[in-house]
């Protein structure tokens, strides 16, 4: 082995005292010129600056080390702002100076709010709040109803100017007076016939009251029959008596086939011209479905026949809604909600509705309804000019 120091050669019991260096003073030179770094703990206690003077400055008298902690509570420690995460603090600031305190800073006051007006809670022409809260969470229809009601009481209040008894000093005044008064009736009467023409129409039977409301050549009470659940069992062509007058209308009724086919007639003038549709069953299938066959009868005698399959979610062996939308010339026929065909023709411009069954059907119904104008402006116009209709339920 070689001294670090000289390169000299070692001794080997040399090696074996004084490690790498061939002397004492090699030993120290070679440190000397080679400064090793050293830990903390390594360092000599007498260089540890653990004491500091009233200013800050370290106080270079030599003292027992102390243990790293009690560094942390010194008074530099304390002259050391502590950093807040809430504010600034003067130790975030370059330009301060540790021992230094900074000015404190001025808190900004946070801009006033501005106050929107809330959407959609406008208050009713100043009313009081039960008033509001009941116009804003009343049914549509009875808001329509409350903003005509004052036009109607005027209306009504009006009519009664024609029985104002005016004298007239002279015939010619009176001949005056009559021409006033014929004036008013006629404008009177052609504003009764625009409301009654307005008017909601609503008819609907169950068949629990009987078959007085129906038509036909022959006594119904032969001819139709009821099961014991209530429902009717159709035989031949009967018609709805309050319908006969009506145009244009809305026929809806609920019905099961029991036996080939069920048929129903709309636009009957009478028993002898009327437009008919007949359901028919339709086994050739897996799942039996229906086939809608329709056709004219003008003076008994039956026309063309249009035939057309239903999509199978429409079977024969269930209770099927049936609608027909009847308006101008124009014919909408619907099956549980669904459009299954569409036809116009001019040849009939008016009738009620009817159901009839041929030899070998058999079907059930439970109820039919025609309703025409029935929203709330028709059910206002059917108060005051209501239409009588006997023998079925009408709203």
């Amino acid at each position: 082995m070689t001294c670090k120091y000289c390169n000299g050669k070692l001794a080997p019991l040399r090696s074996l005292t004084d490690g790498e260096f061939c002397s004492d003073d090699h030993r120290q030179a070679f440190f000397a010129a080679h400064p090793q770094p050293e830990a903390f703990e390594s360092l000599p206690e007498q260089e540890l600056p653990t004491a500091f003077d009233a200013g800050g400055t370290p106080n270079t008298g030599r003292s027992p080390r102390k243990d790293p902690s009690s560094i942390l509570l010194s008074p530099v420690a304390a002259q050391i702002p502590q950093a807040d995460f809430g504010a600034p603090t003067s130790f975030l600031n370059p330009g301060s100076a540790i021992g230094q305190e900074d000015e404190p800073a001025k808190e900004t006051e946070p801009p006033p709010a501005v106050k929107l007006p809330a959407r959609g809670k406008r208050r009713l022409w100043g009313a009081p709040d039960w008033i509001d809260t009941a116009w804003r969470t009343a049914p549509s229809d009875l808001k329509v109803l409350a903003l005509l009601l004052p036009l109607l009481l005027v209306l009504a209040a009006v009519l009664s100017i024609p029985s104002l008894h005016v004298h007239f000093s002279s015939a010619k005044n009176n001949a005056l007076k009559a021409r006033v008064r014929q004036k008013l009736s006629s404008e009177f009467q052609v504003l009764g016939e625009r409301i009654a023409s307005r008017a909601a129409i609503a008819i609907t039977d169950d068949f629990r009251s009987g078959l007085d409301s129906w038509r036909s050549r022959s006594n119904l009470t032969h001819t139709w029959s009821f099961d014991s659940n209530g429902f009717v069992q159709p035989g031949p062509l009967a018609i709805l008596k309050p319908t006969e007058d009506l145009r244009d209308y809305t026929f809806e009724f609920l019905g099961e086939i029991q036996q080939r086919a069920v048929g129903c007639a709309f636009r009957a003038r009478d028993l002898d011209n009327y437009y008919a549709i007949k359901f028919i069953q339709d086994d050739s299938g897996a799942i039996p479905t229906l086939r809608l066959v329709r056709y004219a009868v003008i003076k008994g005698k039956e026309g063309p026949h249009v035939e057309k399959r239903l999509p199978s979610s429409i079977r024969a062996d269930m209770l099927n809604r049936f609608r027909v939308e009847v308006h101008g010339s124009d014919f909408t026929i619907l099956a549980q909600g669904e459009v299954v065909d569409f036809f116009s023709d001019q040849r009939l411009s008016s009738g009620g509705v009817g159901f009839f069954c041929t030899h070998g059907e058999k079907a059930r119904l439970r109820w039919v309804e025609v309703s025409h104008q029935y929203d709330a402006l028709g059910r206002l116009c059917a108060m005051l000019a209501p239409v009588g209709l006997a023998g079925v339920d009408k709203d």
